[in-house]
């Protein structure tokens, strides 16, 4: 009771202005209200802790204030839009031991995945965020290799990656496979950045064939030839292919090669023109 009313004066503490930034909620409850008046969207069970966190980003909110995030520790699902923290400011993430399901998009802030490594999540989605690229303006090679900064996910088994985080080369496939071995979805963008190239090869391609994956999903894979293609019909658990090609056409030529050597996968092609990415009946996508 005593939590309700806190959480209430907090409210109107805020609504009438006179809460200062080092009058910052301590507790669960009190960080609950204060976010929420802060529009950021908030999920409770039935005992009223905070399971679910949806920030678009709109309005921004402090370093200060996602720090209060730290204190919903029964959080299971997050998705933040927009944040604009840098590699130190992502250690409230450490404290939620229960987050199964992060989201993270157009994160302009940090220049290396290291800050979600190490986390309980079974699905992480990374996409859109430019500063992968715009920090390492002078180191591309760093910029290319964004995706190796991020490991010791033990309980991934969906992962979703593209727009910045990019995966043009072998060594990125090879590391995927070998860090996040239970991965049952993947997306990818085999897009390389500026002044650099995809340099995906079958035999780099083959080494998903060690994942129980059952839906792959491909962005900006005109470089892949027939025998790219096969090599990603020899992952066996596969049920569903996804191929976004609505900005870089893929050979038909090769993707009629899958379809020949695996007919019992469901296929799906965006290509230049389509409404929307690709997407698999229900039943067929893994999900």
């Amino acid at each position: 009771m005593m939590a309700r009313v806190t959480a209430a004066v907090l409210i109107v503490a805020m609504c009438a202005g006179v809460l200062r930034a080092g009058d910052l909620p301590t507790d669960e409850a009190g960080a609950i209200a204060y976010l929420k008046a802060k529009e950021v969207e908030i999920s409770l069970d039935k005992d009223g802790h905070a399971v679910r966190v949806m920030s678009r980003g709109k309005p921004e909110l402090t370093v200060d204030e996602y720090q209060l995030i730290g204190l919903l520790t029964h959080v299971e699902q997050m998705g933040l839009n927009a944040a604009p923290l840098t590699e130190t400011q992502w250690g409230f993430l450490k404290k939620l031991p229960n987050l199964k399901r992060l989201s993270i998009w157009h994160g302009h802030g940090f220049a290396t995945l290291e800050h979600f490594s190490g986390l309980p999540v079974e699905s992480l989605t990374i996409g859109g965020c430019m500063g992968l690229r715009d920090k390492n303006r002078d180191d591309v090679a760093k910029q290319r290799d964004a995706i190796l900064s991020l490991h010791d996910l033990p309980n991934l088994t969906y992962g979703n990656w593209y727009h910045s985080p990019l995966e043009p080369d072998d060594t990125h496939l090879a590391h995927i496979a070998s860090q996040f071995p239970k991965l049952e979805t993947l997306r990818l963008d085999f897009s390389a950045p500026r002044g650099t190239e995809t340099t995906i090869t079958p035999a780099g391609l083959a080494v998903l064939q060690k994942l129980p994956l059952t839906t792959l999903s491909l962005e900006n894979a005109s470089t892949f030839t027939a025998e790219h293609f096969k090599a990603i019909a020899g992952i066996k658990t596969l049920k569903g292919l996804l191929i976004d090609a609505r900005r870089k056409s893929v050979s038909a030529e090769a993707v009629a090669a899958f379809r020949g050597a695996r007919p019992d996968v469901a296929v799906a092609v965006a290509n230049e023109g389509a409404e929307g990415p690709p997407q698999l009946p229900r039943k067929s996508n893994g999900q």
